[in-house]
This record gives C-alpha cells, structure tokens and sequence, in this order.
C-alpha cells in the first residue's frame, strides 16, 4: 500500500515537472552553481505536485527541505513520494487540523533551518511567539511569504525580525498571473468539483474584490452566474461596478444568494451577523487563505443536525430551520477540493519563490531587514522566462 502510494505521488510530480519550462531552467542552473549548498530551507506551502517539482529545484541547488503543507490541502501520496527523495523531510496529512498544522510547523522549524519560505505567516509566528524558536531571528538568512494574508499578519500583527522577508504577493506578476487568472480559475474549478452543481443562472456573493476576487468573479460570469460583489473600500466597489458587476451591501447581497464565497485575506469576513441573513440552502465556501475568513464556530454552534453530503460538503440544519452548505470545512477551497492553481500558472509563482531564496542565500543578512517588496529585477526575469516559455516557444498557432 505505501509503495502505490509513494507510486502515486511520483507519477503526479512527473505530470507537474513535464508542463513546468520555467523551473526546468531554473532547475538546470540550480545544479551547476548550488546556491544552497550546505543550507536547510524550512518551508510551509501547500504539499501538492507543484511544490514537489520546486523543491526537487531546491535540492538540485543543494538544499536540505523540511516542508509542510496546510489543512485539507496536502495530497498524501505527494507527501510520501517527497519523503523518499534524498534531503528531504516532509510533516503532514490531508485531514489534520489547524492545531496539527501548527505541530507540523514547529517540526519544519525544529530543523533550524537557515532560510524558510512561508504561507500565511505561520512560520514567522511561530518565531515571534514561541521560545524554542526564537534563537532563529538572529540565524535565519532571510525568508520569503507567499500570501496576501500572510502579508497582512507580518505588516500589522507581527513585531520587527533581524532579517528580510520577502513577500512574494507584492509582485505584479504573483498578483495578476497568480491570483488573478490561477485562483480564478482554480477556485471555480474547485467549486464544481466539490458540488457538481451548475453554475449558470445561480447568484454567486463574492466578499471580497482584490486580485484574487476579481480573478473568481471573472472566471464566474464565465461560467453564466450572476456576480454580486461586496467589499468594504469604495474604489474597490467602483472597480467591480465598472468591469460591469453589481455590487451590494453585506445586508442586500446574502439573502439573495444561492452561493457565497469568501476571498478577503481577513478574519471572519463572513461573521456571525452575516451569517444570521444568509438563505435556506444556500452554500458557502472560502477561497482565502485561512478557515477563519468564515466565523466557522459559530456556524456549528448554531447546527442541531450535520450530514455530509458530499466528499467535500457538509449540510448543517441550524436551529431556525434553515439549511446551509459548507464546502471543504471552510478550507481553501481550491486545494482542499481541487489540486488547486494550473501547473503552468505555478510554474512562474515558484521561480519567484526560487529566484528569491536564491538572493537571500547569495546575500542574507547584507540585506535591509524587514519586510519588503520582491526586487523588480528578480519579477522581470521571471517574467522574460514566462514569456519566452508559453509565448515565443510555444507551438505556433495553426
């Protein structure tokens, strides 16, 4: 059974590498000049196929990995298949919770590694709270942050650390190709998976209209729903009234909705009040980072009857009667019910990641610490590889 599984996972790395020209030629590099050579990279990104061709790029440069995934996004078998490969150690399953997460984060940490790259800031929290771990904010070279949400927690909840960090999300290439046409359509993907429902005609709420949202809202009017967006900004509102969507107060929006999607970045985005005005059978899902963008507690609180329905669906019966869908327990639902964004559009969000962590290694602690931008001219190379990769490589149209 382990042998299938390690099988398994192998065979969706080879799908992954051979739609992946980027890494590739990153990876090529990586052997001949070993930038990490005697280094340990800590990394906590979501355990799936694509992560397992960069970090495969990682240890061609030399590095030791120790990585982690996030709840209801590790794909298990890629998780075994990655524990096989020399220098690497991989902590996580599909159905953990947030708490053994949390574990499998300190496990990645207990390493000591000399640079990590993080999602949602876990790692870097992980640092700023807790004593095992914060020897490392004079040891780490630096680190980079893949994330919108992990940017929020390490600009506003997080205290200074003694080295860089680098947040990949700050790029136009990781915010327009990553978030605005991979989570847009990975999210949509996810959804009809999940739910095998149709989408045309149906009332999609969307909370939320940054790059990832106006990325779902497109890929959703594609699809034939009717898009409402609400979000709290007024320039956002008048972004998403302009491309054509309507756009409603939370009080308007949720009793009309036969769906509801979160993709703010925030906590408790779909709080308890909103959930108060949500209607029988409709069906919520969360597209953010974290669970937490839905007031998930109360929720159950409120059930006197769960059933799950489907794989990924559970039908809560509340105690007013109504009956309300959470997909995926709330989890991103992209990679918890899908394999998350296309291969090609991560192809490019990991050569920033790699990229990145090449000049934190090369430089580290020269570097001004804090958090800050990626460098433009490491997003324009990666852009010039993009382009040379699906553009002026690609085959030529009949």
């Amino acid at each position: 059974m382990r042998e299938e599984t390690i099988r398994s996972g192998r065979t969706r790395i080879e799908w992954a590498r051979a739609h992946m020209p980027i890494m590739e030629r990153i990876r090529a590099r990586f052997a001949v000049e070993r930038p990490f050579e005697g280094l340990t990279i800590g990394i906590c990104l979501h355990v799936e196929a694509k992560t397992g061709v960069w970090v495969e790029t990682l240890t061609a440069g030399g590095a030791k990995i120790r990585v982690t995934g996030s709840p209801g996004s590790t794909q298990d078998d890629v998780a075994a298949a990655l524990n096989e490969m020399p220098g690497v150690v991989a902590f996580g399953a599909r159905r953990e919770t947030y708490e053994e997460h949390l574990d499998h984060c300190r496990a990645v940490l207990s390493g000591t590694p000399d640079l990590i790259a993080d999602n949602g800031a876990d790692l870097h929290g992980l640092i700023a709270a807790e004593a095992p771990f914060a020897g490392l904010k004079d040891t780490l070279r630096g680190a980079t942050e893949e994330t919108t949400t992990g940017g929020y927690r390490l600009r506003e909840e997080m205290p200074p650390f003694g080295f860089a960090t680098w947040v990949i999300n700050d790029t136009r290439a990781k915010r327009v190709v990553e978030n605005r046409y991979g989570v847009g359509s990975s999210v949509v993907d996810g959804l009809m998976r999940a739910t095998n429902l149709m989408l045309h005609g149906k009332t999609v709420v969307l909370i939320g209209y940054g790059y990832c949202g106006s990325g779902v809202a497109q890929r959703l009017r594609g699809m034939g729903a009717h898009v409402v967006v609400v979000d709290t900004d007024p320039m956002t509102r008048l972004e998403a009234h302009l491309e054509g969507f309507r756009t409603l107060p939370f009080d308007h929006a949720l009793p009309i909705a036969d769906i509801v999607v979160t993709v703010t970045g925030r906590t408790n985005a779909l709080d308890a009040r909103m959930l108060a005005l949500l209607p029988d059978n409709c069906l919520i899902a969360n597209a953010g980072h974290f669970a937490t963008e839905i007031d998930l507690p109360h929720l159950r609180a409120l059930a006197v009857e769960t059933v799950q329905v489907r794989e990924h669906v559970e039908a809560l019966r509340l105690q007013d009667g109504r009956r309300i869908y959470l997909v995926a327990k709330g989890n991103l639902i992209n990679l918890a019910a899908g394999d998350g964004n296309p291969i090609e559009i991560m192809d490019l969000g990991l050569a920033l990641q790699s990229l990145s962590l090449e000049q934190l290694a090369r430089h580290g602690r020269a570097l001004p610490a804090g958090v800050h931008s990626v460098r433009a001219d490491i997003e324009a190379e990666v852009a010039a590889l993009a382009v040379r990769a699906w553009v002026d490589e690609a085959p030529a149209a009949a």
